[in-house]
């Protein structure tokens, strides 16, 4: 073994050991980069084998041994210098410490991915990138608007939930999904078709996150159980009559009520969403080749392309008013002033005026748990305990789309297909939700066309 030696003039502590090796005339101490304990050394530096000992004891003697080994090799192939000795040094000497220090690159990266990658991390940055348009929906679509605002929605109540009850991946089992469902049911007081949006979606980032290997809780995605929404789970889901639309039409009406009344309208004859039938211009109107009027759009939520066919005279009067442009309203606005009209037309309307069994919405079951408090009910309930409100104030924007759906059917002029390619669904089980006949309403549409007898 080559001499080794410390060159310091204290008496105790750690120092690093060196070698001297000449290279032509020129004498070098190499500097080993390995310490040792100064009072130690002076005890065994004597002997080879307790220096052996010591060394192999330290973690030095091999890298020791390979030093030589180089330097020995650097001699022959004539490359001996003080850089290449000091080199040859490092790169022996200094593996451990940049294994070591790699190690904890690496494992600080895991960690830093797993920071990143648990469930609230992982969800805030899948929503934030669905906000960016940099996730996309499963038909490679940007989200619409309205997706966007569910996401945010979810977003917001799942983080609530996940700060109350922490989890990772790995411990999403059936416990964490039915405590997820009695929060949305006992704490939040969402209605059950708010509850399975927001059950679905958690699904989905469950789905999407063991997709991507962020997790393998493979059983994780089966154990959500959705409720299925019963009709006495919903709010009331209503449509207008003929009789009513036609009442509503003829109504003397001025100024902003006048406008929402007329886009109310346009969306009872064509079908569509608020979000489409708000936005009718001149640069949707059109002719097909037989002659037929047609409003074209397409549709915002599904980019859905559908052609309307103007079949009602009223619907041509409505849009020739306005020049062929819509007036643009803000639908929080739309559903206050709705309301408001059908409630003075029920005055003259009584079928308006007849109470309907729905639900309280969440703010509304706040409002009554805090009326209650003080002896107070702020709601009429039927004998069964169903709060019960009248039809005008069950009236919203949305109720065009069902109103038109619900006549059409009731016609019996159009086939399942034919309707639906002017709503723009694309499953007829969908499309049939549209339909909003009481049972008493669907035995009238049977008996209508019944002729002679059942068969």
């Amino acid at each position: 073994m080559m001499n080794l030696t410390i060159r310091t003039v204290k008496g105790e502590g750690n120092v690093p050991l060196f070698t001297k090796i000449r290279v032509g005339k020129q004498v070098l101490w190499v500097n080993l980069l390995m310490k040792v304990d100064i009072i130690k050394w002076n005890e065994v530096v004597k002997s080879a084998v307790k220096t052996k000992n010591y060394l192999e004891k330290a973690g030095h003697y091999k890298k020791i041994v390979d030093i030589e080994s180089a330097i020995q090799d650097l001699k022959v192939h004539n490359k001996l210098s003080k850089d290449t000795i000091e080199e040859a040094v490092r790169n022996i000497v200094l593996v451990d410490i940049r294994e070591r220090i790699a190690k904890g690159r690496e494992l600080a990266k895991a960690v830093d991915k797993q920071r990143n990658n648990n469930v609230k991390s992982f969800l805030i940055r899948y929503v934030d990138d669905i906000n960016k348009g940099v996730v996309r929906s499963s038909n490679g679509e940007k989200y619409t608007p309205n997706s966007i605002k569910n996401w945010n929605q979810f977003k917001r109540v799942f983080l609530a939930f996940y700060d109350r009850m922490p989890f990772e991946w790995e411990d999403i089992n059936q416990v964490i999904t039915d405590s997820f469902i009695n929060y949305l049911e006992d704490e939040c007081g969402y209605m059950k078709a708010t509850n399975e949006r927001y059950i679905s979606l958690f699904r989905t980032i469950v789905r999407v996150a063991e997709k991507k290997g962020i997790h393998t809780n493979f059983t994780a995605k089966s154990t959500f159980h959705i409720p299925p929404v019963r009709e006495q789970d919903k709010a009331k889901e209503i449509y207008l009559t003929k009789e009513e639309l036609l009442a509503l039409y003829d109504m003397s009406l001025d100024g902003l009520e006048e406008k929402v009344r007329d886009v109310f309208l346009i969306g009872c004859y064509t079908a569509q969403r608020f979000s489409d039938y708000s936005r009718i211009d001149e640069s949707c109107i059109g002719t097909t080749s037989k002659g037929t009027r047609v409003i074209k759009l397409e549709q915002v939520k599904t980019k859905t392309k559908v052609v309307i066919p103007i079949l009602d005279n009223n619907l041509e009067a409505l849009l020739k008013k306005y020049d062929y442009n819509v007036p643009s309203l803000n639908d929080v606005v739309f559903n206050r002033y709705i309301k408001e009209i059908c409630h003075r037309l029920s005055e003259t309307m009584p079928s308006l005026a007849i109470k309907q069994r729905t639900i309280l919405n969440k703010k509304e079951l706040i409002r009554q748990q805090e009326a209650r408090k003080e002896g107070k009910e702020l709601f009429e309930y039927d004998d069964q305990g169903f709060p019960v409100k009248p039809k005008w104030e069950l009236v919203s924007s949305h109720t065009a789309r069902r109103t038109a759906v619900t006549n059409m059917f009731l016609s019996g002029k159009y086939s399942t297909g034919q309707m639906m390619h002017v709503s723009g669904h694309k499953k007829e089980k969908t499309f049939y939700n549209y339909i909003k006949l009481s049972l008493d309403e669907f035995a009238d549409s049977v008996a209508s066309v019944s002729g002679d007898g059942l068969f």
